[in-house]
């Protein structure tokens, strides 16, 4: 078995066993202060950081989607996993070719090659690095083939648009006001990207957009969630960006959740209070998996009006984590999950916003990544 495997096996069937403790009934504590808009505050260089692995479980992800002028996408993740006296660090990059064919590396990196600066703040894994220099944020990926995998590199400049941004005070908390916890900021919640990636040495000038997430968490993922939903979309003017995690049954089903509405460079509005309807679903062949392809979303508030229709253009990637593991450990695993799943596709979203302070009364198009993770 590969160290890549042994360590996925190892992470996988502790979180697996872990599950079947979760409590039943038990609440969540949203976002301190709640989900607001803070258009101008920006985020502070301390709050980029990967902070000290603490307790039994501990992880980050920081996560950039792509989405470029030729239905191209990508995902990107340096993430970071620490289980007792166990940790790794590792790198996922998907490529989506003119969302038709996929390109993936998912390497494993021991500590010794991890290094961080906080100002500004930069992330290096091996030759693999972001930097964190608002306006602008520099991403470099050099991964060698590997297996049937070709040798993927990216050179990408991310001119954001907005400053950061991050939806409450502190973290959300699962049983108690001071238990584990979640939390979460946007370090680029809309930028312009440009650059070149190189699929098995051919290299190709790219532009489009781009959007970063960052949390970290000592919460086990089998307690925080049951199913999460999350939208990049934009357009010339406008980016509207959403992400919903919902608890499973343990913790009541309940929503930790926020939307971001952007036009012309701002952070117009960012709320928790939105509505979103699933209206139909479609049934992967290969995999069995059931997703949502038409989803209805609305804001009804005083100063704002949003109405939206996602709709799925194309399945792009299915990720079964599961399938990695060894037979004796998915025999387990299986056991507590039918999941997980991570499904995205390419989508494109019928908005209107109207907001009358701002003399907006406008219906826009806007294209991008719909994702949806099936954890239960």
């Amino acid at each position: 078995m590969s160290r890549t495997l042994a360590w996925i096996s190892v992470l996988s069937l502790w979180l697996c066993l872990s599950a079947a403790t979760a409590g039943a009934g038990k609440p969540v504590f949203n976002f301190k202060d709640g989900v607001t808009t803070r258009a101008d505050e920006g985020l502070p260089f301390s709050e980029m950081g990967p902070y000290s692995p603490r307790g039994q479980f501990f992880t980050y992800t920081y996560t950039f989607v792509l989405y470029l002028d030729d239905a191209s996408s990508a995902t990107i993740q340096f993430t970071y996993w620490k289980v007792y006296n166990l940790s790794r660090h590792g790198l996922l990059f998907s490529f989506i070719d003119r969302g038709e064919r996929q390109y993936l590396q998912k390497p494993i990196f021991e500590s010794s090659r991890f290094r961080y600066q906080p100002d500004p703040p930069e992330l290096r894994l091996g030759r693999n690095f972001f930097r964190y220099a608002p306006p602008e944020v520099r991403l470099h990926l050099d991964l060698p083939a590997e297996g049937s995998s070709p040798a993927m590199k990216a050179d990408l400049l991310l001119a954001m648009r907005t400053p950061g941004w991050r939806p409450g005070r502190g973290p959300v908390h699962y049983g108690s006001p001071d238990g584990d916890w979640y939390d979460l900021v946007v370090p680029v919640p809309w930028a312009d990207v440009s650059g070149t990636v190189t699929i098995a040495e051919e290299t190709r000038k790219v532009k489009g957009w781009g959007y970063c997430d960052h949390n970290t968490q000592t919460v086990l993922p089998t307690k925080q969630l049951g199913w999460i939903i999350a939208l990049r979309s934009f357009g010339e003017r406008h980016s509207i960006n959403f992400l919903e995690y919902n608890a499973p049954a343990e913790y009541g089903r309940t929503r930790t959740t926020w939307i971001l509405v952007m036009r012309d460079r701002r952070i117009l509005y960012a709320t928790d209070q939105w509505e979103r309807e699933v209206l139909e679903h479609r049934t992967d062949e290969k995999t069995g998996y059931r997703y949502p392809v038409r989803v209805a979303v609305r804001i009804d508030q005083p100063g704002i009006k949003l109405e939206g229709e996602i709709r799925g253009e194309r399945l792009i990637e299915v990720i079964e984590p599961l399938e990695e593991l060894p037979e004796w450990v998915l025999k387990v695993a299986k056991n507590f999950f039918t999941a997980p799943a991570m499904i995205r596709q390419n989508a494109a979203v019928d908005w209107r916003l109207t907001m009358p302070g701002e003399g907006i009364d406008e219906k826009f198009t806007l294209r991008g990544v719909f994702e949806n993770t099936i954890v239960e």
